[in-house]
Formats: C-alpha cells, sequence, structure tokens
C-alpha cells in the first residue's frame, strides 16, 4: 500500500499555534498547481522511480486549507493524480476543509471530484477558545459543517479538536466531547496544544500576555477523552486518533506502519523506505523551481539506526504496538536484545506483551513520550 500527499498550503489567517508552512497571499494559486503538476511529472521521469511498482492506496489533500482553493484547481490536481498513477478503485481519498467553506454547495462540489473522506478542522465548540486559537468559525458553523458533510453525501466524517487549553474546564471539555457523539463523526483526531517556536503562542506565553501549558490539565483532559471516547464505542488505534469500526484512518497508517508515500507542493515530505525527501517551505520558491527546471527539494539518506528508532516511535503509537518477529527481521538481533533489554527499565504496567507483540497501555499512553526516549538507540 502507497499513499500521495498533496499539500495546499493556503489560509486565510496563520492559527496562532501553528507551525505548519503556510502562506496568507493566496495571489498564485493557479501558479501553484501548475508546480504541483510539474512536481507529479518531475517524480514519474525520474529514472530512480518505478510507477509501476507504486499502487496507490490512499490520496491526501493537506494544508494549510485545500477548501480555500477553487474546485477546479482541485480538480486539476486530482486528474493529473489519476493520469499518471494507478490508484485503486477503493482508494480512501480525504480532503481537509474548515467549517467556515463548508457550504453544501461547496461540499457537493468537492464530493463530486471523487473525495470520499473528510477531515474538518473543528478544533472547539466553544467560541472563546476558538477566538484564543485564531479560527475564522464558530461554534454553531462547526456544527453546520458537519452535518453539510453528511447531506452532500460524505459518510466518511473526521473532525480534529484540541484539548490542554486554559480556558476550558474539565466539564466544558466533557461537554464538547457530548458534542462530537450527536454529531455524524465517524473518526476524531484529539490532540494537546503544544507550543512551537515561531509561533504566535509561543511570543504571547514569552510575553507573560497568556500562560504556558498546564501539563497537569492536558494530561487530565487526555484520561477524559480517553474514557469517554470508548464510552462512545470510538476505538482509540493510535495515541491521537479515535475511530468508530470500520474508519480508521488508512493514510495516516502509512506513515505509522513505514509504508511509501509521496508529497508534493510546497513543504511537502516523501518517504521510500530508506529515503525521506522534503519540498521547498515557500510557494514563490517553489514555483519558480519547477519552472526553470532546477532543485526544489532535499534528500536524505536514512541509516539503519534512523529506521529502527523511526519504526519503534511510531508503531508504539499505534494499538498494534511492535511486533518483535518484524523486528528482528527488518533491524536483526542486535536491535531486538537492545530493544527487550531497553524495556526492562520500563514500568511494566505501562506496556502489554501478548506472544511477539509489545503494545502500550491505556496507564501508558500519556507517558508515552518519556517510554519511547527510552526505547531508541
Amino acid at each position: 500500500m502507497a499513499g500521495i500527499y498533496i499539500h495546499i498550503p493556503f489560509c486565510k489567517k496563520k492559527c496562532i499555534y501553528c507551525n505548519f508552512y503556510s502562506t496568507v497571499n493566496i495571489n498564485k494559486m493557479e501558479e501553484y498547481v501548475e508546480a504541483v503538476i510539474n512536481n507529479v511529472k518531475f517524480k514519474i521521469q525520474s529514472s530512480k522511480f518505478k510507477v509501476q511498482d507504486f499502487k496507490v492506496k490512499t490520496i491526501y489533500f493537506g494544508g494549510g486549507t485545500p477548501s480555500l482553493m477553487p474546485v477546479y484547481l482541485l480538480e486539476k490536481i486530482w486528474n493529473t493524480i489519476f493520469e499518471n498513477f494507478e490508484v485503486d478503485a477503493e482508494a480512501e481519498c480525504t480532503i481537509e476543509v474548515n467549517p467556515e467553506q463548508c457550504t453544501l454547495e461547496h461540499l457537493s462540489e468537492i464530493k463530486k471530484i471523487g473525495f470520499n473522506r473528510i477531515s474538518i478542522g473543528i478544533q472547539s465548540f466553544n467560541d472563546a477558545i476558538l477566538h484564543f486559537l485564531g479560527r475564522t468559525h464558530s461554534a454553531k458553523e462547526a456544527q453546520r459543517a458537519i452535518e453539510n458533510a453528511q447531506r452532500s453525501g460524505f459518510e466518511n466524517i473526521s473532525i480534529d479538536l484540541m484539548y490542554g487549553i486554559y480556558l476550558r474546564s474539565v466539564q466544558d471539555w466533557k461537554k464538547e466531547l457530548k458534542t462530537v457523539f450527536n454529531l455524524p463523526v465517524k473518526h476524531l483526531s484529539a490532540y494537546s496544544l503544544t507550543v512551537e517556536e515561531n509561533t504566535l503562542l509561543h511570543k504571547k506565553i514569552i510575553q507573560q500576555k497568556i500562560p504556558n501549558i498546564d501539563e497537569e490539565q492536558s494530561l487530565n483532559e487526555m484520561k477524559l477523552l480517553m474514557d469517554e471516547t470508548e464510552k462512545a464505542c470510538f476505538e482509540q488505534y493510535e495515541v491521537s486518533n479515535f475511530a468508530l469500526k470500520g474508519y480508521h484512518s488508512k493514510h495516516n497508517f502509512n506513515y505509522w506502519n513505514g509504508t511509501r508515500y509521496l508529497g508534493f507542493g510546497a513543504s511537502a515530505h516523501s518517504y521510500s523506505g530508506i529515503t525521506r525527501s522534503w519540498n521547498i517551505s515557500n510557494v514563490e520558491k517553489y514555483i519558480q523551481a519547477l519552472q526553470d527546471d532546477k532543485p526544489f527539494f532535499e534528500e536524505e539518506y536514512l541509516t539503519p539506526d534512523n529506521q529502527y528508532n523511526e519504526y519503534v516511535l511510531l508503531r508504539l503509537r499505534t494499538k498494534e504496538g511492535i511486533d518483535l518477529k518484524l523486528l528482528e527481521e527488518r533491524f536483526g538481533t542486535e536491535k531486538l536484545n537492545f530493544f527487550l533489554k531497553s524495556l526492562q527499565q520500563i514500568n511494566s504496567r505501562y506496556y502489554e506483551h501478548q506472544s511477539h507483540h509489545i503494545s502500550i497501555t491505556k496507564e501508558g499512553l500519556p507517558l508515552l513520550d518519556f517510554i519511547t526516549t527510552n526505547l531508541l538507540f
């Protein structure tokens, strides 16, 4: 299984917490789409790439805000993918959208392109929190967006929420989760608010305009999240992802499973299993480089140690965890013995050893960063 990711970096406004590459300058969308198309053609023509060996099972348009882009431009990229790659008839095809663009008409047009999964950037159903985060939609618009997605024909609806925000009480958080379960949502991605450098959030905390992240609050809200999703029959199949049966994100699982993927667009990453590459994180330079047939990406080879560390780091995030037989097969007996020896230093309450699998327990998930740090080579 292989995946394709398309980065659409355009946004109406930069959110307070966002450290992903995006731009509020939307004047170069036409040129950008042509650059993405040229990026696809460049990859197809590369002597290192064999298109017949790359069977596409997932397509993901992320951002930024893909729903800001006119539908005809989205369709232009979509057609390029299908013209140049073998795409599975049952491929999972996702597009990220923001609630303020989720009119019934717009979503219906997106659905006609061929997308069968939609991911809505809600973040909160609380207007005060949305204002604090720099979001440009209201709580009512968030609910309406989900309802419109269903009415326009999307069955596989995913939303994002954020916790660990000082403005929200535990009861507020519980109320927001209840809202989710009363809506036609099949998949939930929930992340703790984190402070990234070069963000407005980081700047305001340094200036003491707002309080720093309360780790205890985040931990308590994560535990409540796990409890409430379980009651609602949402399986926690990855530390930050919850889904009803049959609605796990296949595209995200590509990343956690070490599957090959191709990234097109400014700042998009690609992974071959032994190499990782990333495109220029600048729309203008990305466009110009592809117009001038100049280098537009950097690449690195992953050492065996790098590959082992990535496998451990990503697989422990998932419900399935580490397959010890596969670990030995891929990385050798030395790495397996290192892993098992390191594991002995971890409290046994935090992981489960069944047959030849190691997975993190519910009690261990809030400590995942600590646990994985001790298992890296």
